[in-house]
């Protein structure tokens, strides 16, 4: 299967890192697969953070979250990267944004979109924006071809017992959440019966692992200070609602976002 076939997974997110601990897990599995995956990220990430010993300074912090973000991807098997451009902190939801996921939906004919929840997983104005574009971005090309593609949207997010069972086992060593309580941009839980999809991506953790660790400018807390006998059960893991098809809160979770695809001896069809 190659791009140009179609019948992929497509990822957009608004930052450079969000990829990393929203679906990398699911990258690296995919990609071993055989399944095309991109990454489609709004922004270049030039106002976040700039960890010490990056070598990023305020005026290349962009340029250099780029080539992280490329670098992470390379390390779960995604080569198509691409960044739109539009301004970190100053993403907002219009028509432009949404027909240029559109035409990538378009070209790529991925049969999976997947972006964050609609608040976001951290209320942050970018997520919201970019999951609210791609939300639109994915019916408009449905209804365009007739449900032929794409065929499922996912949306990335946190369930509240993950969240809940990691801060307590954090308490229990002396050490806060995953972010001080005050945080505006603190990791937001989604209700567990939200949950249509939790895939198991243990096998894949070092990848993922390595791609976090790839945006070096960002330090990502939860890699740099999180007990490393933690981090395996807090990655390993990863969850998404299912607002196309329709979920039905409560029903037993699958376990594959590629399942409904899937021929008895678990092949793609």
């Amino acid at each position: 299967m190659t791009p140009a076939d179609g019948g992929g997974l497509l990822g957009v997110f608004a930052h450079p890192d969000d990829e990393a601990y929203s679906m990398a897990g699911c990258m690296a599995r995919y990609t071993d697969e055989g399944i095309p995956v991109a990454n489609l990220c709004f922004t270049r990430g030039e106002a976040g953070l700039i960890g010490e010993g990056s070598g990023a300074t305020r005026e290349t912090l962009g340029a250099v979250r780029e080539s992280e973000l490329r670098a992470a991807c390379a390390l779960v098997g995604v080569n198509d990267v691409r960044v739109v451009g539009t301004p970190d902190g100053g993403t907002e939801a219009n028509e432009e944004g949404v027909e240029i996921i559109a035409a990538t939906i378009r070209e790529l004919r991925p049969r999976v979109v997947v972006t964050m929840e609609p608040q976001g997983v951290t209320n942050h104005p970018d997520h919201i924006a970019v999951s609210k574009m791609t939300s639109e971005a994915f019916q408009r090309v449905h209804g365009e071809t007739g449900g032929a593609f794409p065929e499922r949207l996912y949306y990335a997010a946190f369930p509240a017992s993950a969240l809940t069972a990691l801060t307590e086992e954090l308490q229990k060593r002396g050490l806060q959440g995953l972010t001080a309580p005050d945080d505006p941009l603190a990791p937001r839980p989604a209700p567990d019966d939200s949950i249509a999809t939790v895939v198991d991506v243990s096998a894949w953790y070092a990848r993922k692992l390595a791609a976090l660790q790839a945006h070096v400018t960002q330090t990502f807390e939860m890699v740099a200070w999180m007990p490393e006998d933690v981090l395996p059960a807090f990655l390993s893991m990863e969850s998404f609602q299912r607002p196309f098809p329709a979920w039905t809160p409560g029903a037993p979770a699958e376990g594959d976002l590629f399942g409904s695809f899937r021929d008895g001896d678990g092949s793609l069809r």
